[in-house]
């Protein structure tokens, strides 16, 4: 691993990680390569196709088929990941499935963590838990923080990271998550029509974030920490509307508080509702428009538009653009 951008000995870590006793590097080449690839096509296959084959059973058929169906990627072996280390999940001394680390920063603090799939039969044991806590632990130990990326259609892992205790981030591409080494985990309390995000500073909550449902509609209020906060969990204010947007999401609340609010703030990578609401929209569209299962929970008020909607809108806007440019041209 390389880790150029601030003071780690990369040779150093990389043992400390595998000394956690959870993880054994890959070897590239052979049949090892090929399981571990095939671990990532059954992690697409399961989220998206809705097929749990264990890939330790994988047919060449299969394969084929998930290549064909559950992905738009053309290589995922991964010798073709220039910018990771992959490992082996271990319980003990025997696999149990895969994960992969960044070997750079690019000017962060947090390591960037993909691949994280345990095989079907060594699930429920909290293996999975316990890897992100130890790597959090280790990584910790040299101000480093974990950061992970997740599809809102793959339910089961986002609500997993989140009841971890893990913040959100943004979505700009995916609902991409932080856990840094100094975050305490948000706190979540919800009653029939109100939620507040808090966070425990000092043996006292801080809220941070709240919302109200009033039918349809949301009522939104964020909170900043008191003076004297640690820059650290003051920090966290930034992700509290992130993070609870996602938990209004995933509990079917609503996401809009108004028309404007709705036009001002939809195209957001993170933060408000609305831009949650409107990435929603996308993501499924093209889940759909692909094959893929979308079982998720339904926005009040939202409007879902197929992927060919949304193509011919966005030709509309444009041509309307370009057609009112000519006209202002002298």
């Amino acid at each position: 691993m390389r880790f150029s951008e601030i003071e780690v000995d990369a040779a150093a870590l990389q043992r400390e990680l595998l000394a956690t006793g959870w993880l054994e590097a890959l070897h590239m080449g052979g049949a090892d390569e090929l399981l571990w690839g095939d671990c990532d096509l059954a992690s697409l296959a399961e989220n998206r196709l809705g097929d749990c084959t264990d890939p330790r059973a994988l047919t060449d058929v299969r394969r084929d088929d998930w290549r064909r169906r559950a992905t738009t990627e053309a290589q995922w072996l991964p010798s073709a990941r220039r910018y990771e280390n992959c490992y082996w999940l271990l319980e003990g001394s025997e696999r149990v499935g895969t994960v992969a680390l960044s070997n750079s920063l690019l000017g962060s603090t947090l390591v960037r963590l993909s691949s994280l799939y345990v095989f079907p039969s060594h699930r429920g044991r909290g293996i999975a838990t316990h890897l992100l806590e130890a790597l959090r632990a280790t990584l910790a130990a040299h101000q480093l923080g974990i950061m992970l990326e997740t599809h809102w259609c793959w339910q089961l892992p986002v609500r997993f990271y989140l009841n971890l205790g893990l913040w959100v981030h943004m979505w700009k591409r995916d609902v991409a998550f932080r856990w840094g080494p100094a975050d305490p985990p948000p706190v979540i309390e919800s009653s029939a029509n109100s939620v507040t995000l808090s966070v425990d500073v000092s043996q006292s909550r801080v809220v941070l974030a709240r919302a109200e449902r009033e039918g349809t509609g949301l009522v939104w209020n964020e909170y900043e920490c008191p003076p004297g906060t640690d820059d650290a969990i003051a920090a966290l204010a930034w992700h509290a509307p992130s993070t609870l947007s996602l938990w209004l999401a995933l509990h079917g609340w609503p996401l809009i508080r108004s028309q404007k609010a709705w036009d001002e703030l939809r195209y957001a990578d993170g933060g408000a509702p609305e831009a949650l609401a409107y990435k929603i929209v996308l993501w499924e569209a093209w889940d759909r428009a692909h094959g893929w299962q979308v079982e998720t929970p339904r926005i009040p008020a939202l409007e879902y538009s197929t992927w060919e909607e949304l193509e011919a809108r966005w030709n509309a806007e444009s041509a309307a653009d370009k057609s009112g440019a000519l006209e202002s041209e002298p």
